[in-house]
């Protein structure tokens, strides 16, 4: 049951039940005969007729929020005739309280960024659906591998140098193209686009919504003006992410649009800025190639070229098949032929593809640094540092622009809804005032009763 039906039915039932306990027509006085009894009638008509007046006058306190109740119009509908100064101060409010990056940052900080990570990990599978989420990473970034491209470029370098190939300088000479400007402007690109589809994924979107969710949680707490003003502002978990997501897809759309410039138009700040992207990016391959064990894999190649195989169309395949996963060509062809040699054969065979190499290394590699993270507290430190400093310059970027967002977003309430959404989150709250003023207005009743009824005694 409402609180509203609640008052309601208490504020009906007390003035029933004041009118039915009047002492010339109630029936109870016949069985409460006597002083005593005229008395406790006395009493609980009292009783009774206080809460109802008291019930009456908070009702009409309540509604006189909202309209006029019983149509007068004096100092009624507070809402509608103040919304000026109430919007002021909501918006005053939200500045100075609500979404203060003081306040904000005082409960961010009695969080451990890194702890909360290291949960993670440890529970809820969270280990697990990292290295799932980072093998989906790799399949979305190597699916967009041109790799015949790559396998023309790297093709003449293995041909001059196959016969007194030395596998450090092949590998090198392979990064060299994979590192060129040109390659990585295109796999950068391909990242980009890569980070935007998984942020936009199904098992992506439910984890962000997810911790939205507990900070908003925490940070809320028993506070009911900073829910409503949350609520005022429409900003739920969901629309949170929304425009966490706007933001980050503004990041990466500016960045594309920086690496896709290209041509003797482009302004030096644009070329400046891909160049930075690019540097850094090559950095990274380089640094991270550093650390590879390329023997085997090079001298497996080595001996493959020298059987004389199509070089180009070799590497392309082998990219294909070992790094993008898909189904070996030659599998294909080989069905393909079977299939015209036995027309009328019904039978569907499944292709089962190989394996691609990274994904043990990459497995291994998240778990490297798993553990490495929960073993080394300095580490975490500084990731709990840096995670509270990142969300701290992204308050104080947006400060200025909350209030005027706030105030926009009221703005586009006319008097009616605007009454009607503050009634829709507060008025059945409200109405335990009512049924609070129908008890205390009972209880008052009775004492005034007794003490008229002492005072008459004594005068006596």
């Amino acid at each position: 049951m409402e609180n509203k039906t609640k008052a309601t039915a208490t504020l009906a039932t007390s003035a029933v039940l004041a009118v039915t306990t009047l002492p010339e027509i109630s029936p109870l006085k016949f069985i409460l005969t006597g002083a005593t009894g005229g008395f406790i009638l006395g009493l609980i008509n009292h009783g009774f007729l206080a809460a109802t007046i008291g019930g009456m006058a908070d009702w009409f306190g309540v509604t006189a929020l909202f309209r006029k109740p019983l149509g007068i119009g004096f100092h009624t509908e507070i809402l509608r005739r103040n919304r000026g100064r109430i919007m002021d101060a909501i918006v005053e409010f939200v500045g100075t309280d609500l979404l203060n990056t003081k306040n904000i940052m005082e409960t961010v900080r009695d969080e451990d960024t890194a702890q909360l990570l290291v949960d993670f990990f440890e529970q809820n599978k969270g280990r697990t659906k990292t290295k799932l989420l980072v093998r989906e990473i790799m399949g979305e970034l190597v699916g967009r591998l041109d790799t015949k491209n790559i396998a023309h470029g790297v093709a003449p370098i293995l041909e001059t140098e196959i016969k007194n190939l030395d596998a450090q300088k092949f590998f090198n000479a392979m990064l060299k193209v994979v590192t060129s400007d040109k390659h990585s402007r295109k796999i950068l690109i391909a990242l980009l686009d890569t980070g935007h589809k998984i942020l936009r994924s199904q098992h992506m979107q439910i984890e962000i919504l997810k911790k939205i969710t507990e900070l908003r949680t925490a940070y809320e707490g028993d506070s009911a003006g900073r829910a409503l003003v949350l609520s005022s502002m429409d900003l739920t978990d969901e629309k949170i992410l929304q425009i966490l997501n706007e933001t980050v897809e503004k990041k990466i759309s500016d960045a594309e649009k920086v690496l896709n410039t290209t041509g003797v138009l482009v302004d030096s700040d644009t070329a400046n800025a891909a160049d930075e992207m690019i540097k850094t990016f090559g950095g990274f391959v380089k640094s991270a190639a550093g650390s590879l064990n390329t023997a085997k894999f090079l001298d497996g190649v080595k001996n493959l070229f020298l059987q004389k195989f199509d070089t180009e169309g070799y590497i392309k395949t082998w990219l294909d098949v070992n790094i993008k996963g898909e189904t070996d060509p030659r599998i294909l062809e080989k069905l393909r032929r079977q299939q015209a040699a036995n027309p009328k054969s019904t039978l569907i065979v499944e292709v089962e593809r190989k394996p691609v190499i990274w994904k043990d290394a990459v497995d291994y590699l998240v778990d490297m640094k798993i553990d490495e993270f929960i073993k080394d507290e300095e580490l975490r430190r500084k990731f709990d540092k840096l995670m509270k400093d990142f969300v701290e310059n992204l308050l104080e970027e947006y400060r200025g622009q909350i209030p005027q967002m706030i105030r926009e977003r009221l703005d586009k309430f006319s008097d009616d809804e605007l009454t009607e959404f503050v009634e829709g989150h507060v008025a059945d709250d409200l109405q335990m005032i009512r049924i609070n003023g129908s008890v205390c207005g009972a209880i008052v009743g009775m004492f005034l009763f007794i003490v008229a009824q002492a005072v008459e005694h004594l005068m006596r």
